[in-house]
C-alpha cells in the first residue's frame, strides 16, 4: 500500500462502518425512530429490516470500491466511474453539514432544532465523500492503467 491509497482505504472503511450503523438500527425499530425513522416504517418491521439492509448492501458495496481503487482488492468495474459518483453522493448528503452547522450558529433561519445526529451524519458523509473525490484525483492515472489479460 503506497501513501496515495489511504484516501480511499479510509473512505472505504467509513463506508463499511455506516453500513454495520445501518444494519444494527434496521434490527431495533426503537433506534430507527430515534435516528428519524417515519412512524409509517416503524410500524412495519418486515419493510424496516429490508430497507436498512438494502441501504446496509449499498454502503458495503461503496466500501468495496474504495477498496478496490486503493488497490486492496481486485479491480472492480468502472472502477472510477464507480469513484466518482459515490464520492458524489457522499457530499451531496454531507453538504448539509455546512447549512446545519451556520443554522446552529443563527446565521441560517431554521425550522426548529436541528437533531445532533443529523449533524454527525452529515459531517461523516462530507468526510467520505471528499476522501472518495480526493483519493480518486491522487490516484486518477495509476486508476487508469487497464489490468492485464487473465491467463488462460
Amino acid at each position: 500500500m503506497d501513501k496515495k491509497s489511504f484516501l480511499l482505504i479510509f473512505a472505504g472503511i467509513l463506508s463499511f462502518c455506516a453500513a454495520i450503523f445501518q444494519a444494527i438500527i434496521a434490527f431495533v425499530p426503537k433506534w430507527s425512530v430515534a435516528f428519524g425513522a417515519s412512524d409509517a416504517l416503524v410500524s412495519n418491521p418486515p419493510l424496516l429490516l429490508t430497507l436498512g439492509l438494502l441501504v446496509a448492501l449499498v454502503l458495503v458495496i461503496f466500501g468495496l470500491y474504495g477498496l478496490s481503487g486503493a488497490g486492496i482488492i481486485r479491480r472492480l468495474p468502472l472502477l472510477r466511474l464507480g469513484l466518482l459518483v459515490i464520492g458524489l453522493l457522499y457530499s451531496m448528503v454531507g453538504i448539509n453539514f455546512i447549512f446545519q452547522v451556520l443554522a446552529i450558529m443563527g446565521i441560517l433561519p431554521s425550522a426548529g432544532p436541528i437533531p445532533i445526529y443529523l449533524v454527525f451524519v452529515s459531517f461523516g458523509a462530507l468526510v467520505a465523500g471528499l476522501a472518495y473525490l480526493i483519493g480518486l484525483a491522487v490516484n486518477w492515472k495509476r486508476l487508469s492503467i487497464k489490468p492485464a489479460p487473465a491467463v488462460s
